[in-house]
């Protein structure tokens, strides 16, 4: 388990990626306007995501303290994870 500060760092980091790629893939997609708006959507969702770990993250529960504390990092961390994997797999689909 990483600390607090790294892991905000991950976060920032990985949301930072994917917003990168889908940009990328926004503007090969000059000529598809419906493709385009799945990618919008697609950004705001990666946007919510960020916002959402990084609350959870800065606002725990009060009653954790110790093993529980780190077990919510831990699932923040896995929660990011998975949802950038899912975020770069829908991506994966528009490439092809």
């Amino acid at each position: 388990m990483a600390n607090k500060r790294d892991l905000k760092k991950d976060i920032n980091f990985l949301t930072d990626e994917v917003i990168d790629t889908c940009f990328l893939h926004y503007h090969l997609k000059q000529n598809n306007p419906e493709e385009k708006e799945k990618i919008e959507l697609l950004i705001e969702d990666v946007i919510r995501m960020r916002n959402d770990l990084m609350q959870r993250l800065n606002n725990p529960d009060e009653s954790l303290k110790g093993k529980s504390l780190k077990a919510h990092y831990s699932a923040i961390l896995q929660e990011m994870i998975k949802k950038t994997d899912e975020t770069f797999e829908k991506l994966g689909k528009f490439s092809a």
